[in-house]
């Protein structure tokens, strides 16, 4: 494999490990804002939080990809178009995920310490941007520019 193929292997490794840390990390401590989350027992709540970092960086994967599709190369460079695209279509996701699982399923409830944003918790809506975000960052600096 040649240096640009090595570069583009470390970069989604990059992006699939500290995109998965950066969630479980939040969605561990933004879980203590939902109903049912602080009396669950570790062995209980552990497995969900490792789901659903899983889903989360399945999630950024997936719009790291649109991203690139619109913008018609694979490894782009994180510009104010790039992140702008991927920032704002990151918030929508989170939001239509939010809204279903709260208003359409009711999955789950808030308690009444979260701050709510339409309707949605304000933590939940911004993770995918954020910690997608410091994921992209994170992978450009690890690979570098390949």
């Amino acid at each position: 494999m040649d240096i640009i193929g090595k570069k583009r292997v470390l970069f989604f490794a990059a992006l699939a490990v500290t995109s998965f840390l950066a969630n479980f990390c939040w969605e561990s401590l933004h879980g203590l804002l939902f109903q049912a989350h602080p009396g669950m027992a570790a062995s209980g709540y552990v497995p969900m939080m490792l789901f659903m970092a899983l889903m989360d960086t399945l999630g950024i994967t997936l719009l790291y990809f649109i991203t690139a599709l619109v913008f018609r190369t694979w490894f782009w460079i994180p510009g104010l178009p790039q992140l702008s695209f991927f920032f704002f279509s990151a918030l929508a996701a989170a939001y239509g995920v939010e809204y279903v699982a709260l208003f359409v399923l009711h999955t789950w409830k808030y308690l009444p310490s979260m701050p709510l944003i339409f309707g949605v918790g304000l933590f939940p809506l911004i993770q995918l941007s954020l910690t997608g975000l410091l994921s992209v960052f994170v992978a450009r600096q690890v690979a570098g520019n390949g």
